[in-house]
């Protein structure tokens, strides 16, 4: 995989859409802790390879939960 491709990530049946965010580290235990017994999100793989902006993708139930995600937690909102 090279720097500029996008892992493949699995999404169950039930959760078809995808959040891609982008958390400082020390978001993440916050996001973690908040959203890893959600039935509407199942976070489904961090990548921490770059210093200060670590990725996490998480499948979403719906569209609106998406965006929900997108808006708060998003590169957008974080002004990365």
């Amino acid at each position: 995989m090279t720097d500029n491709e996008e892992p493949k990530i699995r999404l169950p049946k039930t959760h078809p859409y995808l959040a891609k965010l982008v958390l400082d580290p020390g978001e993440w235990y916050e996001f973690e802790q908040r959203f890893q017994y959600r039935p509407e999100v199942k976070i489904r793989k961090l990548d921490d390879s770059v210093p200060d902006h670590w990725t996490v993708y998480v499948a979403c139930a719906s569209e609106e939960v998406k965006d929900l995600l997108d808006k708060h937690w998003g590169t957008a909102s974080a002004g990365h």
